[in-house]
């Protein structure tokens, strides 16, 4: 009767034990057991803050059961590493109350997590591409007002796999801002 019960619950709280799990995220649990085996605390510390956040978003997903994907597993990195950057600037030096330790350990944490995303082409490439893109398009095109989208899909087209590591706000931004020069 016990073993039955224990059955039914691992069942229903763990994930399948011969399934296996997704790179980006047995890339981040072998990197705590390494953390913790060299007894780097901060490292250790970090590493089970991001899968506790990896773990919440799989279990709060569409189907609680499933493992997340990569994107998801990068998405909760990128948000990790904006709360990091947000909470270091506020013990920056030149906040109105500075704490370099605070300060020093959230940037440790921050290059961390940074190792772990895909290398994101340079902000000078980005524009080539998109600058490229734009003088590829016809008058008409530019001239309408979804170009902006067609602009940005052509360059996730363009950059394939790297697309992960580029944030997509940025692109946005650098999209708009090359929109407007044509404009002037």
């Amino acid at each position: 009767m016990f073993a039955q019960v224990l059955a039914r619950r691992a069942l229903h709280t763990s994930r399948p034990l011969l399934s296996a799990q997704p790179g980006l995220e047995a890339t981040l649990r072998n990197a705590l057991k390494a953390s913790m085996k060299a007894k780097d605390k901060p490292a250790a510390a970090c590493l089970k803050s991001i899968l506790a956040d990896v773990t919440n978003a799989t279990k709060s997903g569409a189907n609680p059961n499933e493992p997340i994907n990569d994107e998801g597993v990068m998405g909760v990195l990128k948000k990790g590493i904006s709360q990091r950057t947000q909470a270091s600037e506020s013990y920056s030096p030149t906040s109105p109350s500075p704490h370099p330790e605070n300060y020093s350990s959230l940037l440790n944490e921050i290059n961390l997590l940074k190792s772990f995303l895909p290398e994101a082409p340079s902000n000078e490439i980005l524009q080539q591409s998109i600058d490229k893109i734009i003088t590829g398009l016809t008058d008409e095109l530019k001239a309408s007002r979804g170009v902006a989208g067609q602009i940005l899909n052509k360059l996730w087209e363009e950059l394939g796999d790297k697309k992960a590591g580029v944030d997509k706000k940025l692109a946005g931004k650098m999209v708009q801002e090359a929109l407007k020069k044509l404009q002037i």
